[in-house]
């Protein structure tokens, strides 16, 4: 496993992203009424909130795969590079939301906690894209 991803650092950081993708499934799925809350949205909204949660379910599933497959990471690029893109327009929009320079009349709100989360899921999949290059990159 560890040798699939050169070092443990990688496989450390990979395992952090599909955990993190593991607990929101577990908000969505199981606790939904929680992030209703949060958000300040409808008991009605949880239909969508569950419906979103099926592309992060997916997400979860290829991070186990590829945890335990025989090569690893080896042509996961799509993967990473996906995850980075998608957290890449997330923190964007994360970061004008929390500084209120756009969307300033709705009533949901986002932590600082949320900021540096969406930072490290930036962060995090650059990280693999860039040491696990050699790996990714070949089919």
């Amino acid at each position: 496993m560890i040798e699939n991803f050169g070092n443990i650092f990688y496989l450390i950081i990979h395992v952090l992203i599909t955990g993190l993708f593991g607990v929101y499934i577990v908000r969505i799925y199981f606790a939904p009424e929680g992030l209703v809350k949060e958000f300040n949205i409808d008991r009605s909204g949880i239909y969508l909130i569950r419906f979103i949660g099926t592309f992060a379910f997916g997400f979860f599933l290829m991070g186990i795969y590829i945890i335990f497959r025989s090569g690893g990471p080896e042509g996961a690029w799509m993967y990473y590079n996906l995850i980075f893109i998608i957290a890449a327009s997330q923190l964007l929009y994360e970061s004008l939301f929390y500084f209120k320079l756009i969307d300033k009349d709705l009533e949901a709100k986002n932590s600082l906690t949320d900021l540096v989360l969406s930072v490290f899921m930036v962060v995090a999949p650059a990280i693999l894209i860039w040491g696990l290059s050699d790996r990714i990159y070949t089919i």
